[in-house]
């Protein structure tokens, strides 16, 4: 029994690795994203994350980003951290309302607790890059305060404005639970506490798209 857990770890592992900050052409929406997988269950089961940016996207600056994640369906909730860590940064967490319509809410914690809603950082859903079949969900969507970001007073911390690098890799986390939040179709509704989190180094710098404001534009009004 030891030995086929053993071997089921490598083989998502390895699945893991090989799916690290891949390039992903989207023929849907026509952007182009690096892509990272994260498992949260070491039969294979995980989460696909993928970032596109604008090529010019300048360092230590207020940029957009599109965000496009893939969710297996057994999943309850999905979580982001913008900055790799649960305090004090963006936080996104996503789910399905009861009409398998797509739920995104933007949260932030000040420590170790239940996150609040943020409106610091705000999300644009696309309908294009956003469908389902019968064994994972997927959303594409514009993320305004995603990659700069000032701790509120009320964080209790560090008042420095961070800036995601354009040029480079990011760390990001995630968090997952298979539970459903309260009120699913209600981006404000409370959710039980992640069973798995994850954090990762993720690719911006491959992410970069020309033309970005224009494609992003059009995808807006689809």
């Amino acid at each position: 029994m030891l030995w086929t857990l053993f071997v089921s770890l490598v083989a998502a592992l390895i699945k893991t690795a090989v799916a690290a900050d891949a390039i992903y052409r989207d023929p849907d929406t026509g952007l182009v994203f690096t892509s990272n997988f994260r498992l949260y269950k070491a039969d294979g089961r995980g989460v696909t994350f993928r970032i596109a940016i604008p090529d010019d996207a300048q360092q230590y600056s207020a940029y957009d980003a599109v965000v496009q994640m893939v969710v297996p369906n057994d999943v309850g909730w999905a979580g982001l951290a913008w900055g790799g860590t649960m305090p004090n940064n963006p936080l996104l967490v996503c789910w399905r309302g009861t009409s398998n319509n797509v739920v995104l809410s933007s949260r932030w914690a000040s420590g170790h607790s239940f996150p609040q809603e943020y409106s610091g950082a705000q999300y644009t859903l696309f309908k294009t890059g956003t469908k389902s079949n019968s064994t994972h969900w997927q959303f594409t969507a514009l993320c305004r305060g995603c990659t700069s970001w000032t701790p509120p007073p009320s964080s209790g911390g560090s008042s420095t404005t961070r800036y995601l690098s354009p040029r480079g890799g990011n760390r990001l986390a995630f968090a997952y639970s298979p539970t459903r939040p309260s009120n699913p179709n209600s981006p404000s509704s409370s959710f039980s506490v992640h069973e798995v989190h994850d954090y990762w180094q993720h690719d911006f710098a491959q992410a970069a798209n020309p033309n970005f404001a224009n494609t992003v534009s059009k995808l807006v009004l689809s």
